[in-house]
């Protein structure tokens, strides 16, 4: 596609488990707030009108001032199930949005004070890189998670443009995803990962995962963007934090709760300024930063229906809407700094992106041409490229109030998603992971050393 010919290299930051509401919605409250932006509006009359009720008592949207810790327990489930109870509703939509409260169990949490916390906003003192992102670049309002699922589901859609479950799983089922795709099409890819990589739950990417260049530490992507031109880069890259459910070394940096958010801002800033250390490789460049699914956090818009069906091979009933709003942003010379985008999208849409810009026929499959939302290439613009990225703001005061996290974090396997992740250390293990591995020694040596009861 012709349209695309500025735009040389894709970079993808898929975020962990928060709504658009919860993390941007402040932008258009008060006096001051954005009237471009569908987010919160702090009228008493708005805020009754959506509230939620828990155990008969009404909660209603407010502003949390803590970004650095939450509860431990506090997890709301987010699977299929979980998602139509926050909805309000199984049938087409719109929903009523009014079950993120009343629909948690109480084994996540009786405390009102806890349970409370899914109708919470950060504004921009607790998320100062996410306000960065939205007064400089592009945020997208209308951008939903594929849908109504939990974080496998969803992810398996941002990476393949379709899911062969529906509900989170201990080993995710081999299917084709966009890392299959990059390589017929003969476009370069590379995976740059904080911790352990999603896919090492899909058991054939093990091999890469341990050996292959396509696979590389997330602390290499600064000095890899900034000392090699970007033709020789790779044309496509995804960058993964360090996931809180999967056993890791220092905090974890994917937003997921109950860690706070405070981690994910700087993770976020790190890889602002890699992409921007190359200028040359900037001024081509689309970063796109979005959120898996909303992780049980109140938004106020409805999703609009969108018919999934599932791919031969796999057995669940028809989805009726996408998911809940989660936060979108697109960081890239070629978008009008401080904007919003209505366009319909969700994780599809940066694959649609994709086949437009390298595949046949500007097309990435038929299933994902198919669904009734946009191409992410909707909300670029090429007429006043910004040359020049801007300095993201000191966050070393922000920064500086947090508590240091354990050296070592193994996650209780309570969850298709904790065991996922603790059965995929034992395949990197067989696969060779061990203590003297590049990437994965100074986690196998410390795990070991837990083991033997020589580390907490």
């Amino acid at each position: 596609m012709a349209l695309l010919d500025p735009v040389k290299n894709i970079v993808i930051l898929m975020m962990e488990n928060r709504s658009f509401d919860h993390m941007l919605g402040y932008l258009s409250v008060g006096p001051g707030g954005r009237a471009d932006v569908d987010g919160l509006n702090g009228t008493q009359a708005w805020l009754d009108g959506h509230a939620n009720l828990d155990h008969g008592s009404a909660v209603t949207p407010f502003h949390s001032t803590n970004p650095y810790t939450m509860p431990a327990s506090f997890d709301p489930p987010h699977e299929r199930p979980n998602v139509a109870a926050n909805l309000g509703g199984l049938n087409d939509p719109p929903y009523p949005m009014n079950g993120f409260v009343g629909s948690i169990p109480d084994k996540v949490s009786t405390d009102p004070a806890v349970r409370m916390l899914t109708m919470s906003y950060f504004g921009n003192q607790e998320v100062p890189i996410n306000d960065f992102f939205a007064s400089n670049f592009l945020i997208c309002d209308r951008w939903f998670s594929s849908l109504p699922a939990g974080t496998q589901p969803n992810r398996l859609m941002a990476m393949g443009g379709q899911s062969m479950i529906d509900l989170n799983c201990n080993v995710l089922p081999t299917q084709d995803l966009v890392y299959d795709w990059l390589t017929r099409q003969g476009v370069s890819w590379r995976v740059y990962h904080q911790g352990i990589p999603f896919f090492t739950m899909m058991p054939k990417w093990i091999p890469d995962i341990l050996g292959s260049d396509k696979f590389r530490s997330f602390d290499d992507l600064e000095d890899d963007l900034m000392n090699n031109p970007p033709e020789d880069l790779p044309q496509v890259i995804f960058i993964e934090p360090t996931y809180g459910d999967a056993p890791h070394i220092g905090p974890s940096t994917d937003d997921h709760a109950p860690a706070g958010v405070a981690d994910g801002q700087e993770f976020l800033m790190q890889a602002y300024n890699a992409v921007i250390s190359n200028n040359r490789f900037w001024r081509g460049c689309v970063f796109v930063v979005d959120y898996d699914e909303h992780g049980g956090f109140f938004d106020h818009v409805s999703p609009p229906k969108q018919v999934t069906t599932a791919p031969v091979g796999a057995s669940y009933p028809d989805f009726r809407s996408l998911g809940v709003r989660t936060p979108g942003y697109v960081i890239s010379p070629f978008v009008k700094n401080g904007t919003v985008s209505r366009a319909t999208l969700d994780h599809t849409s940066v694959l649609k992106l994709i086949g437009e810009k390298f595949g046949p026929d500007s097309s990435y499959s038929e299933p994902v041409d198919s669904r009734e939302v946009e191409s992410l290439s909707a909300v670029l613009s090429f007429d006043a490229p910004i040359n020049v990225p801007p300095a993201p703001p000191s966050v070393l005061p922000y920064l500086a109030l947090r508590t240091a996290p354990p050296t070592l974090t193994q996650p209780p396997q309570t969850t298709p998603l904790t065991q996922g992740f603790a059965s995929a250390v034992d395949q990197l293990r067989a696969g060779g992971a061990g203590p003297d591995h590049p990437k994965f020694g100074d986690l196998i040596t410390q795990m070991n050393a837990a083991a033997a009861g020589g580390a907490t």
